[in-house]
């Protein structure tokens, strides 16, 4: 936290560094929430690349941001969650798979590097995206149920429901994956 605030500073000061240093630090967490909220590998980067943007041109409005983190995973699942509704007025009845990138197929498929983390990232997109959101809000993300309600103007039980819900679901397709 100290070092984030000290990155802050620098970063008001107009140090672009500060900049490089933030994007450096976070970018494998963020990139891992984007792609399990999107289960696409290009929109995650799309939507890393529009967050970035956004947070360089908007340092004078993080003064009282005390925790980068946070306020970028905050930031990811605003921007997915913006990706995915207009990705469904595009395309009503499109499925899923035909929209999906094939994670194993992507460079970036070092960041899943065994096969049982491999499942677990792939039934992820199993998920209901309600549940999927507030599951990597908190396990991928570090958020608190508190912050996920506030960030999704939900209700705290809400909240724990769908993560509670989200947990069982992913128990049987892991399971039913096993068999």
């Amino acid at each position: 936290m100290l070092e984030d605030r000290c990155l802050l500073k620098r970063l008001h000061g107009g140090d672009k560094d500060a900049l490089r240093q933030i994007y450096e630090k976070y970018i494998d967490d963020l990139f891992r929430v984007a792609t399990s909220l999107l289960s696409d590998v290009q929109s995650a980067e799309d939507c890393l690349h529009d967050v970035f943007v956004n947070f360089a041109g908007s340092v004078d409005e993080l003064r009282a941001c005390s925790n980068i983190k946070k306020y970028l995973v905050s930031c990811v699942a605003n921007r997915a969650r913006d990706m995915l509704r207009k990705k469904a007025k595009q395309s009503d009845c499109q499925d899923e798979e035909s929209i999906s990138t094939s994670i194993s197929d992507h460079p970036v498929n070092h960041l899943i590097t065994t096969e049982e983390s491999a499942r677990v990232f792939n039934s992820l997109a199993e998920l209901p995206c309600q549940q999927r959101e507030v599951f990597v809000l908190h396990v991928q993300g570090g958020l608190k149920f508190r912050e996920i309600a506030d960030l999704l103007g939900l209700s705290i039980n809400t909240v724990q429901s769908r993560y509670r819900y989200g947990i069982q679901k992913l128990r049987e397709v892991l399971e039913k994956g096993a068999l």
